[in-house]
């Protein structure tokens, strides 16, 4: 006689041994004790995060995507944007907070460069920050419409832990 699982049972033990294979981290913010929990493969270093960049208001033409990979306490962010003005410069800076907020910038203006539009209207722009963003936290990827100007928002971006 052969005994089988019902269909729910079955299911049940799966996840169980996908979640066996996989590592359960925690991390509580010291300030607001909001709690990240991130389920991943136990191979798996550092922390993803991306945003989907939008223009405001004037700027609707410009989209993109933001990254950001965390690993050794060591943030890389990577900006690439699409709709802008041929030939222009802008400046970028990523804060704490979301997209229209006052957070405090994550960095110094100095590891964030100015970057050039082509002439395709396309532009991506780099900057490797030593302190590692915070699961716990929320953050904004802002693109200003001029260089060194950081007052006027030609685009933002949510950034949002990948796991």
């Amino acid at each position: 006689m052969q005994y089988r699982l019902p269909s729910t049972s079955r299911i049940a033990v799966i996840a169980a041994a996908l979640l066996a294979g996989a590592c359960v981290r925690t991390r509580t913010d010291p300030v607001t004790g909001r709690v990240d929990i991130d389920v991943e493969s136990p191979t798996k270093q550092g922390e993803d995060w991306k945003a989907g960049i939008a223009g405001t208001s004037g700027y609707g033409s410009i989209t993109g995507q933001g990254r950001a990979a965390v690993l050794r306490g060591e943030s890389t962010i990577t900006i690439n944007l699409n709709g802008l003005t041929a030939g222009r410069t802008h400046s970028w800076r990523v804060f704490e907070g979301k997209c229209g907020g006052a957070g405090p910038m994550f960095g110094s203006g100095g590891f964030y460069p100015d970057f050039a539009v082509s002439a395709s209207g396309t532009a991506q722009a780099s900057a490797r920050i030593a302190q590692a963003l915070d699961e716990a936290k929320d953050y904004n990827v802002r693109i200003y419409a001029n260089p060194g100007d950081i007052t006027t928002v030609a685009a933002c971006g949510d950034l949002s832990d990948e796991a």
